[in-house]
This record gives C-alpha cells, sequence and structure tokens, in this order.
C-alpha cells in the first residue's frame, strides 16, 4: 500500500490525492496536460505527509506498479478515452471511480441519467476483464473529503465493490485515509453513492453525507457481504 495512481487531478481528484498523501500514501498524478498535472501536485505535496507525490509522463506510466488506479477525470467521453488507452494494463489492478454523472458545459454543471442506471454501472461497461472496480468518495463535496478524515469517533466513507477479492484490496487504503470503509453493496448499488443518492442526500454528526458508526448501522444496517 505504497501508493497509488490518480488520473483526473480536478478539484475532486485532487482534494482526494491531498486525502492519501496527507495520511502517507504516495501519488502518482497524470492529466493529459503538463501544465495542470504538475499545478495539482505541487497542491498536494504541501498536505502530503511521509509521502511522495510524483507526476506521470503518460497514463502507462503513471498505472505501472500500481495496486490501486483512482480515475477521477469528468465521467463519460474522458472516461472512455482514459479506459480504452489503458485497456489490459488494468488487469489485475483496482479501479476506484470517483465519477457521477454530471456533464461540465459553459451553461453550468448538466446532471445526466445513464442508461446503464448510474455512473459506476457506466464504469463498469467499459473495463477490461480482470480489472477491480471500486466506488467511493463519489457522495462527497470536495469540501469534505479531507474534512471528515481524522474524526473521532471515525466518519463512514461508504464504498461499493465488484467481489470480495477487490473489497478486500481498497479497503486498507480507504483506512489509511482514516475515514471509517463500510461496503454497502457491489456496482450495481452505485447510484446510491452518487449526487442525490441514499449516501450523498443523508446528513449526519459531522453534517451531509458524514455519518459516525452508530449512525450508519441505523441508516443502512451492517456491512453487506458479497456471496
Amino acid at each position: 500500500m505504497a501508493s497509488i495512481a490518480l488520473i483526473g487531478p480536478g478539484r475532486h481528484g485532487t482534494a482526494i490525492a491531498e486525502l492519501f498523501a496527507s495520511h502517507g500514501v504516495s501519488v502518482v498524478i497524470y492529466h493529459h496536460n503538463a501544465a495542470k498535472a504538475e499545478a495539482a501536485a505541487q497542491k498536494v505535496r504541501q498536505a502530503a505527509v511521509d509521502a511522495q507525490v510524483q507526476v506521470a509522463a503518460d497514463l502507462a506510466s503513471a498505472v505501472e506498479g500500481q495496486e490501486v488506479v483512482v480515475l477521477a477525470t469528468l465521467w463519460d467521453q474522458p472516461q472512455r478515452k482514459v479506459l480504452a488507452e489503458l485497456g489490459s494494463r488494468l488487469a489485475g489492478k483496482v479501479l476506484l471511480d470517483v465519477s457521477n454523472p454530471l456533464d461540465v458545459t459553459p451553461a453550468g454543471i448538466v446532471p445526466r441519467s445513464p442508461a446503464e442506471g448510474s455512473a459506476g454501472q457506466f464504469v463498469a461497461s467499459l473495463l477490461p476483464h480482470g480489472a477491480g472496480h471500486a466506488k467511493a468518495f463519489s457522495n462527497l463535496a470536495t469540501a469534505f473529503i479531507r474534512e471528515g478524515a481524522d474524526r473521532e469517533p471515525p466518519a463512514i466513507l461508504p464504498f461499493a465493490a465488484d467481489c470480495a477479492a477487490t473489497a478486500s484490496i481498497i479497503r486498507p487504503y480507504l483506512s489509511a485515509t482514516k475515514w471509517k470503509p463500510w461496503l454497502v453493496g457491489d456496482i450495481s448499488s452505485s447510484r446510491d453513492l452518487e449526487i442525490g443518492g441514499k449516501f450523498n442526500a443523508v446528513h449526519g454528526a459531522y453534517g451531509r453525507s458524514q455519518l459516525n458508526e452508530e449512525q450508519m448501522l441505523e441508516y443502512a444496517g451492517p456491512e453487506w457481504e458479497h456471496r
């Protein structure tokens, strides 16, 4: 669990990179615009504690040697492009999907309704065979990503995973951030983790989308188990 790759360091992606780096997990950042990648890396370095922050020259080198790849691009076409280029390089890795079905247009942010049912299920349709798929952080406003870490008792971070093996891989990465990961279902439950979904709209002890364990048990029941 030495490092992760993060592709697409916009506001949300950069906040996630800061969260991991501030808790000792090194981050390799890639953006197709090298200047944007370096600007994000500089910001993440300021938050880093016992972690390295590097910029990759291309997608292939960003994911090389990484167990977890965070896909933080805008959804739909940018995801199609990145996942098509990576292809079989994702086999044996876990893709951590943080997307919401939102289009950024000159007129503002426009919600979409994916034919697959959710942005997470859309991403699942693009992944190559052998790639694990987890979903987290979509329910959180960008400002809450670091704000909710290091709570006592811990704030709950709901996540979904396509199989038990994926859940066992991603859980220690999420735990390292000092959120408490809580498996809520497989990828078919992604809608609950996206904007307007069950785990986005709820208000908890620490604010919107931020429940403690007692509240999570009451709201959603115990952790889900793959069968």
